[in-house]
This record gives structure tokens, sequence and C-alpha cells, in this order.
């Protein structure tokens, strides 16, 4: 509930603004319950605003992404306009909000209590609850839970099916569990094109994990196959979704949205290599891992523990064969979609916060903390987990109550960004500021709600083994590398912004003081 609630705090819906993802998403539905067509030409001229992110064939506007997350949000619109007509218009953020707990932030919780209860046999209650709290306040989890992105909803899919399979016995995996993660690989890739390859990745480890020990290859072959071809269908019926959807709005089923880019720099991207992607880039690597404007371990530097975790748990020759598998997998698995994400001319992303498109690879490497956790870990190690786990919550939670879009030129769009907007108050419209709350205290709610949230592993008793005091060195530790860590990031900002950061900030407290909260009337 907890969980629940932080992730629904901050509502990044405005009257005055529509980005340029979640709008094209939120039209998409407009048309599909008004009109039953895909062509969005009537409701673009209805609110007034041509997104960036847009397709146009044959003289029509259609949408340039991926339709899974916007076919969930199908009956939701056609309930929400029913009873309130006004969100045809003015009041669409009313239904982008609730759109997006149901479709993004609730298959996400879904996905963490997957994880809460089939990972119970990799370590104790305290490391499993540790594990969900760092995904849900130190990871882009927090952040994407609460946008009309399909990244998190891809997440939520790819991540609940991996968990599922490591909740099973490789000999017990039921055909209506096999269902049930091919369905759900099949949606993710529906949801997110590029996803189709995790999906793919997924399933083979899936039939690797399967594969029998000591039987005739002949034999285990077939024997791993009446456990997964379930698996394998629930792809394919994904991937005949798309190419149904393909059809229907353009015709041709080997003809994707993505094809037909109405901005000429987006479409630029997409000629490059295959449908914008290519050989894998140093720099985009380097970009998507370790920088301070997309780099998912700068964001989330607790996931390099997490990878440690899963190395430790492939290596352990004292566990079950199928956890090392699944440790190895998921090592590999990631690796590998994270040299596709490396070959998108796009890996930037735009506007946004962090490494997006890794984002359905987080739950995959972030369940590596719990074995580690597990472990008989030195309490200065222990300490310097515990740091990062923190400095992950303090680049996660500016960014949320703030402006969740960054800028693509801004280097270091927390620091230049996220906190200066805090310091002249510039906040996102929230739950707080709707019951009355000032934005800073609003804000201090939510900080407050997420702290209690951490209390929560420390409080977990651990029935395996009597309660130990905690060692001093932990959080001297602790202490000692959160210190360094904040002096080091802090470092390298100029004291002057640059004029990339200053419009940045410019652009964002314009958009924020707008209005106090999505009631405020629309601007000229």
């Amino acid at each position: 509930m907890l969980v629940a609630l932080i992730w629904s705090w901050y509502c990044h819906f405005w009257p005055y603004l529509h980005t340029a993802n979640e709008s094209m998403r939120l039209y998409f539905v407009q048309a599909v319950v008004e009109t039953g067509q895909p062509e969005l030409d009537g409701i673009v001229a209805r609110h007034g605003s041509m997104p960036v992110d847009r397709s146009e064939h044959g003289g029509h506007i259609y949408m340039d992404k991926a339709p899974g997350l916007s076919a969930l949000g199908l009956p939701i619109y056609a309930a929400a306009s029913a009873v309130d007509p006004r969100v045809k218009g003015t009041d669409l953020w009313r239904f982008g909000y609730l759109a997006t707990l149901l479709t993004v932030a609730a298959p996400l919780l879904a996905m963490l209590v997957l994880l809460l209860r089939n990972l119970a046999a990799f370590g104790s209650a305290q490391a499993a609850h540790l594990t969900v709290v760092a995904m849900a306040t130190a990871s882009p989890l927090l952040v994407y839970a609460s946008l009309y992105f399909g990244h998190g909803l891809a997440a939520a899919c790819a991540g609940g099916a991996f968990f599922a399979l490591l909740g099973s016995e490789p000999a017990k995996l039921s055909r209506r569990r096999a269902w049930a993660i091919g369905i759900a690989l099949g949606y993710a890739g529906l949801t997110d094109t590029p996803v189709f390859a995790l999906a793919a990745l997924i399933g083979l480890h899936a039939w690797a994990r399967s594969w029998p020990a000591g039987e005739a290859p002949l034999r285990a072959g077939w024997l791993s196959l009446q456990q997964v071809w379930p698996i394998a269908a629930g792809i394919a019926l994904g991937l005949a979704a798309q190419l149904t959807y393909n059809t229907w709005v353009l015709g041709s089923p080997l003809l994707f949205t993505y094809q037909f880019k109405g901005d000429r720099q987006l479409a630029a991207i997409m000629d490059t290599g295959i449908l914008g992607f290519r050989a894998p880039q140093a720099e985009a690597l380097v970009g998507l891992w370790l920088t301070p404007r997309r780099g998912l371990l700068y964001h989330a530097p607790w996931l390099a523990a997490a990878i440690g975790g899963l190395w430790w748990l492939a290596s352990r020759s004292d566990r079950p064969r199928h956890q090392r598998i699944d440790a190895a997998a998921a090592l590999l698995v990631s690796g590998l979609y994270a040299l596709i994400v490396a070959g998108f001319a796009d890996w930037p992303a735009g506007d946004c916060a962090g490494a997006r498109h890794l984002l359905p690879i987080v739950p995959l490497l972030g369940w590596g903390l719990m074995p580690l956790w597990s472990a008989a870990l030195p309490a200065v190690v222990r300490g310097g987990v515990v740091a990062s786990l923190l400095a992950g919550s303090l680049l996660h939670l500016p960014t949320v109550a703030t402006f969740p879009y960054h800028f693509e030129q801004v280097q270091r769009p927390v620091l230049e960004l996220a906190v200066p907007l805090i310091t002249v108050g510039a906040w996102s419209p929230s739950l707080g500021s709707w019951l009355g709350l000032g934005g800073t205290t609003s804000a201090l709610v939510f900080v407050g709600l997420a702290a209690s949230l951490w209390l929560w592993p420390w409080r977990t008793a651990d029935p395996s083994r009597p309660p130990t005091p905690r060692p001093w060195q932990q959080y001297l530790a602790a202490f000692a590398v959160l210190v360094t860590w904040a002096v080091g990031i802090t470092a390298g900002v100029p004291e002057r912004p640059g004029r990339a950061a200053e419009v940045g900030r410019f652009r964002a407290a314009q958009l924020l003081e707008a209005g106090s909260g999505p009631k405020a009337a629309p601007s000229p």
C-alpha cells in the first residue's frame, strides 16, 4: 500500500501541457473509442496540439507507438468519458492520470508482489523486502510508474514473466503458468516493440532451464519442448497482434508506424540502419550505463551491487542448478538486450529521465540484491550497499517531485534541473496539493512516505537466524560512502549553469508554475 501511495503521489499531467510521448497515446485512445478508427486528425484538431511523436501516412495522422499500453486504456477512457464528458477536452489529464495508475503503476506493483512471493528461496525475508523497496524507490521504476510511457508496462510484463519462471521448479512448470509467462512476454513486445527481442531471450532461458540433466539429447529436447511451447506460443500471439495492428492502421502487416515519423529529425533516426537499429555503439554503451545524463548505474548505483549478487549466485556450486542458471541468464539476457539498445540511433531517448529504454531489464538485474544481501557480507561492504541504495533514492525522488522530462541537452539533469527546481519551489501537482497542502509540504510528506517504506525491511524478522546487533562499522561505512559519493557527483557541476541547463530550468519552471496543479486554468 505504501508503494502504491508513493507511486501515485505525483501527477505529471497538466491541462495546459500535452507532453509528446504521452499525449499521442491519449489521442489514440480517444480516437478509437469515439470513432472506431486509428486516424487522429480530428482529435489533434480538437486539442489544437500537434505532438512531435506522430506518424503521417496517406494524408492522416497516426500514433507512432506500439499499441499495447493504449489498448489497456480503451475501456478506462470509455468509462471515464461516460461519467465526465469533460474528459474528452480540457480534462483529458484526468483520464491520463487514472490510466497511468491502472495500466502502468498497478502492473508494476503486481510484478513486485510476484517478486516478493516467488523468491523466498533465494534469501531471507529482510532481503526480499529490501529488494522490493530498492526497486520501488531507488530505481527508474519510481519515475516511470508515474508516466504514461510504454516502458513501465513492458518492464512489468517482462519482469513478471521472469519472476514467474524463478518461482517454479524446472521440471514442474505447469501449463497454466507457462501460458501466463508467454502471454506476458508477448504483451511486453506489443507494448514496446524492441522488447520482443528481450521476450525471445527470456523464452530461450525458459527452454534452457527446463532441459533435464542426464537425459539423451532427443528425449531431453522433447521433454523441454513439452514444458515451454506455451511460452513460445504466447510470444507468437503478441507478435501476431502487432502485425494485425499494422494491417489495420497501414494496410500491411510489415509496415510499422515507426517508419512514417512526421517530424524530420525523428524520421532521420528511423532511417538509420534497420528501423533505427545498427551495430552497438561504444558511446551509447557508456551513455546508457555511466553518464550523469542517462546512465543507469549512475542513477541507481545499487544495481552494480545487484549485478555482483547475480554473479555470486551463478558461481555458487552449493546452490540448486536452476538458481545458478537463472542468475547467469539474468546477466546474459540483460547484457544482450543492452547491446541491442546501444545500437539504436536514438538511445538518449529525447526528453526523459534516465535510460528509459533499459527499464525492462531493471527487474532482471535488481533481484540480484536479494542473494547478495543474504550472503555473509562484511559490515563495511554491507554499509557500502546501503549507501548505494540511499544514493539511488536521492537521485530519483527529486525527479518525480519536479519535472521528470529531463531535457536531452542538459548533461546533469538531476543536479542541474531537478534540484534547482526544488530550490525555487517548482513542484509537480500531487495528491497533497489537491488536499490543500503547499508544494513543499506535499514533498515532505512524499519523502516521509518513502522513508517509512525504507524502515520496513529493517523491521522484518529473519526466522533463519537469531537477531544480532547492528555493527557500527556498517553505519560508518554507509555514511563515508554516501558523503564521498555526494562530493564526487557535485564536484563536476559548474558554479554557473551552462546555456542548456539555464534554458532547461527556465522552461521547466515556467511549465510547472503555469498553474499550481491540474485544476488550474490553461494558460494562453
